[in-house]
């Protein structure tokens, strides 16, 4: 009969084996198109952020691009100051309205970078441009370096402001390219913005989501009032999402 400790050592080296690699379970959130111009139109993010503090399940949020209207300094310093305010790490990527003179690299940092959490790894990837080939070869370079040192059962999401496929049926051009990158590797979802609309697909197996904006100087293309941000759920490997609403605006 086994003496309690090593009945416990046995029992946990079981449950071990029998997890799958990442077994983890863990929450985030993903907010895009915040288009702030001043201190007006960042309220709606405040409120978002706020949200997103309040909920402790999140530990840590996405921005996908568009964080400034008009990507001037006056606005890249307002971002900054509200994005600030979230209580956990944020990660931001740049949109096409944050592309002029240099700023959101100067208050924003990194083009393109990834990190690693509860066992998955998140790449982060400036996605503009060239428009003919969706990024440019030195961004596909550092994809494949990233995935080359990525071990090959290690779950991983894309995040970048442009999607990669329309309606879940059409990709962009240089997308399938990008995500040949991925064929002998773990990617479970894709997460972008850009299009202000909530959209879910899975495709080859790869959730691909498109966020709603958050934002009152703009607003959805399909004319859906929510505003707000997306919720994510990864556990035992698999990524699910749902939509919060943070306000609704007629359009």
């Amino acid at each position: 009969m086994f003496a309690p400790n090593r009945f416990l050592i046995v029992v946990a080296t079981l449950l071990a084996i029998a997890l799958p690699v990442g077994a983890e379970d863990f929450w985030f959130a993903a907010v895009a198109d915040t288009h702030i111009r001043d201190e007006a139109s960042a309220e709606i993010v405040r409120d978002a952020i706020d949200m997103i503090n309040a909920d402790g399940r999140i530990e840590f949020s996405l921005w996908l691009g568009d964080i400034t209207d008009r990507s001037t300094e006056p606005e890249f310093i307002v971002s900054r100051q509200t994005l600030e305010r979230c209580d956990r790490p944020w990660y931001p990527v740049r949109g096409n309205h944050d592309v002029k003179d240099g700023l959101y690299e100067k208050y924003f940092g990194e083009l393109n970078y990834s990190f690693e959490h509860g066992g998955w790894k998140f790449l982060m990837l400036d996605s503009n441009g060239p428009k003919e080939t969706l990024i440019d070869e030195a961004r596909m370079q550092w994809l494949r370096e990233q995935i080359a040192a990525t071990d090959p059962g290690t779950p991983m999401v894309l995040c970048c402001h442009h999607p990669l496929i329309l309606g879940g049926i059409v990709p962009l051009v240089g997308a399938p390219e990008i995500l040949a990158l991925f064929e002998r590797h773990s990617l479970k979802a894709v997460l972008v913005g850009h299009l202000h609309t909530n959209q879910e697909h899975t495709v080859d197996g790869v959730l691909h989501t498109v966020n709603a904006c958050c934002a009152t100087t703009r607003g959805n293309i399909d004319g859906d009032p929510r505003r707000g941000y997306r919720l994510f759920h990864c556990c035992d490997g698999e990524i699910s999402t749902e939509f919060m609403t943070v306000r609704e605006i007629a359009e």
